[in-house]
């Protein structure tokens, strides 16, 4: 019997670690990636963000640049915490400014793994923070 569950648990730990480790993929932007590592990741990549029609149909006046950043954290895939959103990050970036929007928007993120405890993925967004021309 132990041998059965030594055979059965290395075949599904070598299913596990075999899927997609080497692999590059694409993401839904179309940026080259590797998944994240299961024992350790330390990995930076980015989005690509599309203007908004209607911003770009509008007059404006640059104020300044303007950059947020934001941390989410998993501990051993149970618990999740943190938020990235763009409208947290958007609040943040334009906090004391006074703007009406972020044109010119790039956005980062670097992830950080350690063994499966520790998962951290931060977000920073970068633009011109703009007033709107009546």
């Amino acid at each position: 019997m132990k041998h059965a569950t030594s055979l059965a648990t290395l075949a599904i730990a070598g299913l596990f670690l075999a899927g997609c480790a080497g692999k590059v993929v694409t993401t839904q932007e179309g940026f080259a990636t590797v998944p994240p590592g299961i024992l350790f990741s330390d990995m930076k990549g980015c989005t690509q963000v599309q203007p908004r029609p209607d911003a770009a149909a509008r007059k404006y006046v640059v104020v300044k640049p303007v950059t947020a950043e934001a941390t989410t954290t998993n501990f051993l895939a149970l618990i999740s915490q943190g938020d990235a959103s763009y409208a947290t990050l958007k609040a943040q970036a334009l906090r004391g400014v006074d703007a009406d929007d972020i044109v010119n928007l790039e956005v980062d993120y670097a992830n950080k793994n350690l063994l499966g405890i520790v998962n951290t993925v931060t977000t920073v967004i970068r633009g011109d923070a703009v007033k709107y021309v009546k």
